[in-house]
C-alpha cells in the first residue's frame, strides 16, 4: 500500500516553491515539467500487484505495489553507506543505460535519459545530502514543492528527482530503467508525497 509520507501542502509549502522558482534556484531549473518521456515505455500491468500480491490492481495510489521479479537478480537490500554519484551512474550502466552526469551547482548533478528523439532527453537532479535522513526529507521536500506528478526515487544520501508525469507513466519510465530497485520511488498527489511499495525499502 502506498505511504503518505508527508502532511497535507500547506500555504507554506506553495509560498516556499513560487520563492524558490522566481530565485531560479536549482530546485526549479534544469527540470521542465513539460518534458516529453519515452514513447516505448512498458506496460507496468505484469510488473504491479495489488498490496496483498494478489489480483488485478489499480494503478492509483494506494491500490498497487511493484513486484519482486522487476528486479530479479538485482540486489535489494537498504544501503546505508554514504553514495556518490558514480554510485547511479554504475548502476544505470549495470542496466545497459549510460549517462554521463552534469554537474549543476553545490551537491546538485542532472542525469539526462534519452527520450528516442533526437538530442531529446527526460533530465533527472540527483541531490547529494549528508545522510539518508536529510535525502528523505529532500526528496520529500522537492515533491511538495513542484506538486501533483512529480516523482523520485531515494537511496542512502542520495535523493533523485524526476519531471512530471501520469502515475502509470512514471512507474513504467522507473521499471524500464530498475529505479524500483535502485531506490524507493515516491510520487506526489494532490496534497501529499506517498512511497509505493517496491523491491527496494528504507525506513
Amino acid at each position: 500500500m502506498a505511504t503518505v509520507t508527508s502532511p497535507s501542502m500547506s500555504p507554506l509549502h506553495v509560498l516556499r516553491a513560487l520563492v524558490l522558482c522566481s530565485l531560479a534556484l536549482p530546485a526549479c531549473s534544469g527540470i521542465d515539467a513539460g518534458v516529453d518521456y519515452p514513447s516505448d515505455l512498458p506496460d507496468i500491468d505484469q510488473s504491479v500487484a495489488t498490496p496483498e500480491g494478489d489480483g488485478d490492481p489499480s494503478i492509483s495510489l494506494n491500490e498497487f505495489k511493484i513486484r519482486a521479479e522487476v528486479c530479479k537478480d538485482i540486489e535489494t537490500r537498504p544501503v546505508t553507506q554514504p553514495l556518490t554519484p558514480d554510485d547511479f551512474t554504475r548502476f544505470l550502466e549495470v542496466q545497459g543505460l549510460k549517462v554521463t552526469p552534469k554537474k549543476a551547482r553545490g551537491n546538485l548533478y542532472w542525469f539526462d535519459f534519452p527520450n528516442g528523439e533526437e538530442k531529446g532527453f527526460v533530465r533527472l537532479r540527483l541531490a547529494v545530502l549528508d545522510d539518508a535522513n536529510g535525502a528523505a526529507k529532500d526528496l520529500h521536500t522537492s515533491l511538495l514543492d513542484h506538486g501533483p506528478g512529480w516523482w523520485g526515487v531515494r537511496r542512502s544520501n542520495l535523493a533523485v528527482l524526476a519531471p512530471k508525469a501520469g502515475l502509470r507513466e512514471a512507474v513504467a519510465f522507473a521499471v524500464k530503467h530498475k529505479l524500483p530497485c535502485w531506490g524507493v520511488f515516491t510520487y506526489a498527489g494532490l496534497d501529499d508525497a506517498y512511497v509505493v511499495p517496491g523491491p527496494y525499502g528504507e525506513l
